[in-house]
């Protein structure tokens, strides 16, 4: 399979999430005001020429100047020694249906981590849905605290990972 990766092509991760969270899972607040800050990284995932993926990551303060009022990431054992600006949040992970179960996700968080990285980031934190655990724990993350229902009540799963 020819996979291609996109950084920063934000419309084309906003139909993803679209399809994906909104049209399929029923999420109704999907898109934020700093989905367009600079800092903000989307990273989409090609086939041949057919979009078929997204992720999103930024640097942890920026959620909190966006959204002070949600849950943040809890601190963990790999905060120490850090500054604020070198945890990064990964999130908005989605493959479009039909390119289910063939690796894809986990393409998109490796190339997430990898531009988070050359942003500066040395954890990167996720609030995944509790059912794809299993793929971050294969990526080397892991539980940072219990699972919780903050997301528009659907079960998450706080984990981290040192990059």
């Amino acid at each position: 399979m020819d996979i291609t990766v996109g950084i920063g092509k934000r419309d084309d991760a906003f139909a993803v999430r679209r399809a994906v969270f909104m049209e399929e899972q029923g999420y109704e607040n999907e898109f934020e005001p700093l989905d367009d800050v600079p800092a903000c990284i989307h990273v989409t995932a090609y086939v041949g020429s057919e979009l078929v993926g997204c992720a999103r990551t930024f640097p942890e303060p920026l959620e909190h100047s966006f959204a002070p009022d949600a849950p943040h990431a809890p601190a963990c054992s790999y905060d120490g020694g850090l500054l604020p600006d070198e945890v990064y949040l990964l999130g908005r992970v989605a493959v479009l249906a039909p390119w289910r179960r063939r690796g894809l996700a986990a393409t998109l968080v490796v190339e997430a981590e990898r531009a988070a990285v050359r942003a500066g980031a040395r954890v990167m934190k996720l609030h995944a849905q509790e059912y794809v655990q299993d793929l971050y724990r294969k990526l080397g993350y892991e539980p940072i605290a219990p699972v919780d229902y903050e997301d528009e009540g659907q079960p998450h799963l706080w984990m981290a990972k040192r990059l």
